[in-house]
């Protein structure tokens, strides 16, 4: 399924102000964060009731699944939704941002969930997929504030991560394979020059709807297979273990090597031995989220 909508972490990078928090120095005065992390729902009406009772369905098996654990810097975040044919109905709060991505300003980060009429028209999945994968960078962000802050970027493991997760989503609650079906566009420069998947300004045209990030990232837990691993236990790694480091631009090969256990450069020169076809990496059909986040 070819969708326009790009999943695209690039405001992160390019447009947040990082929001500072300021916490009182008096002894005993601590900020008071939320029990669990809220989200406050802005659905516009445009929106089709089977659709929004659908979204208030998955966030709910995502907040079992995997919640985003309240922090300092964030415990709660709006979210503003709405059918690609209203023009801006949130302007007010989130000005001339559309698409779907997690945004931001001066005052607070937000997910915008803009799904394109054909999505309905057509019954694409991709307009429940693209909310696990949103969902699923708030967790990431819940794990580093490194990652909050916009202060990593590389790609193929921000966006890889993401995008493989709502397709095991997908497989999971709709029994539908959506890496073959909107995943597959595996450029060849995944396999012979992975290192332009680290940008998005290097790779853009190189990876739609993500399928190279994708693919890198899959082809990442068969190495680690390889190496002992379960298959779960290597999902684990990408998904949670990784981002638990808090890696930065920095020092991400640092801890890369630290968590993996072979370097980013051996990492790219077992690449060149896959061939760039999605099939090759793809997860097990029996592959469960709630056995990955254990």
């Amino acid at each position: 399924m070819k969708s326009w909508i790009i999943y695209d972490m690039r405001n992160i990078f390019r447009l947040f102000i990082i929001i500072t928090i300021c916490v009182s120095c008096e002894e005993g005065d601590q900020e008071t964060l939320n029990e669990k992390f809220i989200f406050n729902y802005n659905l516009h009406e445009s929106l089709p009731d089977e659709w929004v009772s659908e979204f208030y369905t998955i966030i709910g098996n995502l907040e079992n699944l995997i919640p985003a654990t309240p922090r300092s810097y964030q415990d709660n975040m709006n979210i503003y939704s709405w059918v690609s044919n209203i023009d801006k109905p949130f302007k007010k709060h989130i000005g001339n941002t559309t698409g779907a991505c997690i945004c931001g300003n001066d005052k607070e980060r937000y997910m915008v969930l803009e799904i394109p009429e054909n999505e309905f028209k057509y019954n694409q999945l991709h307009r429940f997929s693209v909310i696990a994968h949103e969902y699923f960078h708030v967790y990431q962000m819940s794990l580093s504030e490194s990652f909050f802050d916009g202060d990593i970027e590389l790609k193929w493991l921000s966006e890889g991560t993401a995008a493989s997760f709502e397709s095991i989503y997908i497989q999971q609650f709709y029994g539908e394979n959506y890496f073959l079906e909107a995943q597959s566009q595996v450029d060849v420069s995944a396999v012979n020059n992975p290192t332009i998947f680290e940008k998005f300004d290097l790779s853009s045209d190189k990876d739609t709807n993500y399928s190279s990030s994708v693919f890198i990232a899959l082809a990442l837990t068969k190495e680690l297979q390889k190496n002992g691993k379960t298959e779960e236990e290597a999902f684990r790694l990408i998904y949670k273990d990784y981002w638990e480091l808090n890696p930065s631009d920095d020092n991400w090969k640092q801890k890369f090597e630290e968590l993996f256990t072979f370097s980013v450069e051996n990492f790219y020169d077992r690449l060149s031995q896959y061939s760039n076809e999605i099939s090759t990496v793809l997860p097990s059909e029996k592959l469960r989220i709630q056995d990955i986040f254990i």
